[in-house]
C-alpha cells in the first residue's frame, strides 16, 4: 500500500499526515512499520487535541499512574473508553457488615482502610494482588498509655506523606505511623467525639484533624520518637468535615457544615500566625463541605451535600466554576488529575461522575456493579483514578474499573440517555 510513498521524506509524510483525521491516522498506523513509527514518534505534532483523564501532564498525577501512556493515539483510545463507558469491572474484599472505607492510590500500591485496619496491596499488571496484602496496620497504644493494646475504633480517614501515615479514629483519636519502621507508631489521647478528617503538612511537621465537636486541632509531629503534641484548637461553632494543607503555602483549608450565623463553607487558616485568612461562603445556600482538593496555590475544589462541585479562586474569594449533579445527589468525595478532569463520588447507587472542567455537561456516569438493585445502595465513600483505572470504595467492597481494554466491548453510555444526545459517529476503536 505504501509503495508510492516510499520515496517521500519523513518531513513530507508528516506534512501530508497533518490533513488526516484521528481515526484515519489510527488505521494508517496499521498499514506498515514506517507509518507506525512516524505516527508514534510525531503524534504530538499530528494530533493537536487535548484529552481528558489521560493527559498525564502533572507530576502529582503521575505519582499514582500505574503506567506512562506512550503516544497520543493511545491516550485518545483510552479517553474514548472513559467517555463511552467501555470498561471491565471487578469487585474485591466483599464483607456482609457495612463500613465507611477510605482509599489512597499510588503508582505501585493501593491503601485501603476498613474498620480498625489499614491494608496495603501491591499493584501488578492485573492491577492488584488480591490473595494477600503486603501488610496490615492496626492502630495500637504504647505501653506507656492508659489504653494498652490495639484500638477497636474504626479508621475514619487517613493520608500519606513522606513515609508517614496519619489516620483519624472514630473515638476522636489521631493515629500516626512510620511506614519505614512500622514499630514506630503513636495515638493521640482520644476524646469523646469523632475524627472526620486528617491531613499532614508538606514538611511533615504539623498534623491537622477535623472533629465532630465543632473544632479542628493542630499537632506538632515529632518523628524521633514518633509523637504528637497539641499546639492549637480552633473552635468553629460548626462541624469540621474535612481539612487539607496547601502544598504551596502555610495554609490549612477546613470544610465545615456551614451552620451558625456566619455560614462559612470553607475556612482558610494561616498555620504560622494561627489566624483566619479567608472565609468562603455561599450567599443563597447552606451547604456542608465534605471534601476539599487543592488546585495550585490559588484554587480549591470542593463538594458537599448541595449536589454541586465547585472551584474556588482564593484571589477573588468567590466560586468561579460550579457543576451540578444530574440527579441532585450529595457528593461525598472527589479526585482531580490537575489538568481538566474531576471525578466525584455521589451519595446514592454507588455512582461516580466524570467532569471535564472545560464543559458544562457531565462526561460520563459510572455505576458500581455491586450497588445495583432495589435493596443494594451505597454512597461512594472514597475514590481515586489514574489514566487507566478507577477505584471506588463503597460500604461492603472495593470496585475497580479497568478502561485499558482493547476491542469492541459493551458501552455504558448513561450520559447519552440523560442529556438525550447522539453519540458521535467517529470512535477510536483499536
Amino acid at each position: 500500500m505504501s509503495g508510492c510513498f516510499d520515496v517521500f521524506s519523513t518531513e513530507l509524510l508528516i506534512y501530508i499526515f497533518n490533513y488526516l483525521e484521528i481515526n484515519e491516522l489510527s488505521r494508517l498506523r496499521l498499514t506498515c512499520r514506517r507509518f507506525r513509527d512516524i505516527i508514534n514518534a510525531w503524534d504530538n505534532v499530528l494530533i493537536k487535541t487535548t484529552t481528558i483523564v489521560t493527559n498525564q501532564n502533572n507530576d502529582k498525577f503521575l505519582t499514582r499512574c500505574f503506567s506512562k501512556i506512550p503516544t497520543k493515539l493511545e491516550k485518545l483510545r483510552l479517553q474514548n473508553n472513559w467517555k463511552y463507558g467501555i470498561y471491565n469491572e471487578k469487585s474485591l474484599f466483599y464483607v456482609r457488615k457495612k463500613y465507611m472505607p477510605c482509599l489512597k492510590l499510588q503508582k505501585d500500591y493501593l491503601w485501603f482502610s476498613r474498620g480498625s485496619k489499614i491494608f496495603n496491596y501491591k499493584r501488578d499488571k492485573n492491577n492488584i494482588i488480591v490473595t494477600k496484602p503486603n501488610f496490615v496496620l492496626t492502630p495500637q497504644y504504647r505501653q506507656s498509655c492508659v489504653n494498652v493494646g490495639f484500638s477497636s475504633a474504626d479508621v475514619t480517614k487517613f493520608t500519606l506523606r513522606n513515609n508517614i501515615l496519619v489516620g483519624g479514629l472514630s473515638d476522636g483519636g489521631v493515629y500516626v505511623q512510620n511506614l519505614v519502621d512500622r514499630n514506630e507508631y503513636y495515638i493521640d489521647k482520644a476524646e469523646n467525639t469523632f475524627t472526620c478528617s486528617v491531613d499532614i503538612s508538606p514538611d511533615s511537621l504539623v498534623v491537622a484533624s477535623g472533629m465532630r465537636n465543632d473544632c479542628f486541632k493542630m499537632f506538632s509531629l515529632q518523628q524521633d520518637p514518633l509523637e504528637l503534641t497539641l499546639i492549637h484548637t480552633h473552635n468553629l461553632g460548626q462541624r469540621a468535615w474535612c481539612v487539607s494543607f496547601s502544598d504551596d503555602s502555610p495554609i490549612l483549608a477546613c470544610g465545615t457544615s456551614a451552620g451558625g450565623p456566619t455560614r462559612k463553607s470553607i475556612l482558610l487558616f494561616d498555620t504560622e500566625r494561627y489566624t483566619e485568612v479567608l472565609n468562603l461562603k455561599l450567599v443563597q445556600f447552606i451547604s456542608a463541605t465534605f471534601y476539599i482538593k487543592w488546585d495550585g496555590p490559588h484554587g480549591i475544589w470542593s463538594c458537599g451535600n448541595d449536589s454541586h462541585l465547585r472551584r474556588w479562586d482564593l484571589r477573588t474569594g468567590k466560586c468561579e466554576q460550579k457543576f451540578h449533579d444530574a440527579f441532585g445527589a450529595g457528593l461525598y468525595c472527589l479526585d482531580y488529575d490537575y489538568c481538566n478532569s474531576v471525578m466525584v463520588g455521589t451519595y446514592l447507587h454507588g455512582r461516580a461522575a466524570l467532569w471535564d472542567i472545560r464543559t458544562k455537561r457531565c462526561v460520563q456516569l459510572y455505576f458500581m456493579r455491586t450497588c445495583k438493585g432495589s435493596t443494594l445502595n451505597s454512597p461512594i465513600y472514597s475514590l481515586s483514578f489514574d489514566s487507566e483505572y478507577l477505584f471506588a470504595a463503597v460500604d461492603q467492597n472495593l470496585n475497580i474499573m479497568d478502561f485499558s481494554g482493547y476491542g469492541r466491548q459493551p458501552m455504558r453510555d448513561y450520559v447519552k440517555i440523560i442529556y438525550r444526545q447522539t453519540s458521535p459517529k467517529i470512535k477510536c476503536h483499536m
